[in-house]
């Protein structure tokens, strides 16, 4: 057997796969003896039931997005949990897939199983910057693409009372905010309707895009959106950094107002949003605050009216008082007055009935004026209208010797022949 090997190789002596990887090991562990701090964005991080955490560290190419390289991590039990609270107190986010980390690293290989590296720190400072810097990239792409005001310049109701509501069916949260509109101690009246959403995890992005489109398809139904998420760890938020989800949130044809309990940092679903507000009850005050606003500018209003109409009234009885006395002093004058009246009507009839007369007799003479200068009564006086092919010759120097004239009498119509003049 050994001779086969041997004269198969060419005469050398072959390694075993385990001596070639006691081999390799030995050389890595010793070139790599003291730890060494690297940047790896985390994948598939999962702890298992010994306590162990393990994971795929990976580095993608910036502009493509395809895997450079690609190796296995892992946190011994005794270690991850101290890591993963302190990590999660530094940075207000879960030690989980999809973060950019700078960890300190002992890099181990084992002939059986391989290239590892084994994590002994996390730097939670380089984690918050490339939160912070992922944040900023988010908004100024919102910002070049012309919509990160667009939610806010849409003009808040007078009377906000249908509100959609975004957030996880039975949160303390979601309920909170609808006792404290409910019971709003002004008994205002308000409409609203749950669009359950997932509000933490991997989920949250894809299921409040999903609230946003039903709400969507019946927006004339309500005035403003809520979403709203309390009583939840801040290491949810970075869920509300999202792109799409903010996008979504910008573009919204209804004012959205953003209330998902933090107090640290903003995400950056509040820079897009109409209004962001820290917790749910502060929604809901937020909007009981506007409506009690109008009501009051009601109240003063009808109080305005009341005073007004006081006012008006007061002038008026004293209006009337004034005019009282005026018919009171002029009674005499106006009893006067009349006694004149009568005298000037009897003056105004004899004078009209004269007036009359005269028009009558000036009438009459016109109409046998008219009368006597009517063609017939001329024609019976002696006069005569001489015609010439239909019309009446005014003028003996228009009419052609020889021309054969019409002559209309009283009593009949003669011919006659023109001679020179």
């Amino acid at each position: 057997m050994a001779y086969r090997a041997k004269a198969q190789s060419g005469g050398k002596d072959p390694l075993s796969l385990h001596e070639l990887t006691q081999r390799i090991a030995a050389v890595v562990n010793t070139s790599f003896a003291d730890p060494l701090w690297v940047v790896a964005e985390l994948s598939d991080v999962r702890v298992a039931a010994n306590g162990h955490c393990y994971m795929t560290l990976i580095e993608k190419e910036p502009k493509r997005g395809t895997t450079l390289a690609s190796v296995r991590g892992m946190i011994w039990a005794n270690r991850w949990w101290l890591l993963r609270d302190s990590f999660v107190e530094q940075t207000g986010q879960p030690f989980a897939s999809g973060l950019k980390v700078m960890i300190l690293v002992q890099v181990t290989m084992h002939e059986q199983y391989g290239l590892s590296l084994n994590i002994l720190d996390v730097d939670p400072t380089y984690t918050l910057g490339e939160m912070a810097r992922r944040r900023m990239e988010i908004i100024k792409q919102l910002t070049e693409d012309g919509v990160i005001d667009m939610n806010r310049e849409i003009p808040f109701p007078i009377l906000p009372q249908r509100i959609a509501i975004i957030s996880a069916e039975g949160a303390a949260g979601y309920g909170d905010f609808v006792k404290q509109l409910t019971n709003n101690a002004i008994g205002l009246k308000f409409y609203h309707h749950l669009f359950p959403a997932t509000m933490q995890g991997q989920q949250t992005e894809s299921s409040v895009i999903a609230a946003l489109e039903k709400i969507y398809d019946v927006r004339d139904y309500f005035d403003v959106v809520v979403i709203i998420r309390g009583g939840g760890a801040t290491v949810e938020l970075a869920s509300f950094d999202s792109y799409p989800l903010a996008s979504n949130v910008a573009q919204f044809p209804l004012p959205i107002i953003v209330g998902i309990g933090h107090d640290r940092d903003e995400t950056v679903l509040d820079h897009v949003a109409h209004t962001s507000v820290k917790t749910p009850t502060a929604a809901a005050a937020l909007l009981i605050d506007t409506m009690a606003e109008q009501m009051q500018k009601v109240l003063d209003l009808q109080e305005e009216i009341k005073d007004n109409v006081q006012q008006r009234m007061e002038l008026e009885h004293q209006r009337l008082q004034r005019l009282g006395n005026a018919i009171r002093n002029t009674h005499v004058t106006l009893t006067q007055q009349v006694g004149r009246l009568d005298m000037l009507s009897q003056s105004i009839r004899m004078l009209t009935k004269q007036r009359l007369q005269r028009e009558v007799d000036k009438l009459e003479y016109i109409d046998k004026t008219i009368f006597m200068a009517q063609p017939d009564n001329i024609l019976k006086r002696g006069f005569s209208i001489t015609r010439l092919n239909g019309h009446a010759v005014k003028s003996a120097a228009s009419v052609p010797e020889g021309s054969t004239l019409k002559i209309q009498t009283a009593d009949g119509e003669l011919t006659a022949l023109s001679s020179a003049p």
